[in-house]
């Protein structure tokens, strides 16, 4: 992967971890902490993809 591609995939990661977090606020009480799991992931895949930078 050229340094390119690899910063459109991180751009890529953060503007999707931008939009889930910012729906969180809109879903009901019980299901945020899912939510927070499925983003804590993601955000660890992000961190993970920055090794390569």
């Amino acid at each position: 992967m050229n340094e390119q591609s690899l910063s459109d995939q991180i751009a890529v990661d953060l503007a999707q971890l931008k939009a889930r977090i910012a729906v969180i606020n809109n879903l009901p009480l019980p299901e945020h902490s899912e939510e927070f799991e499925k983003v804590h992931a993601l955000l660890q895949q992000a961190l993970a993809n920055l090794d390569g930078v």
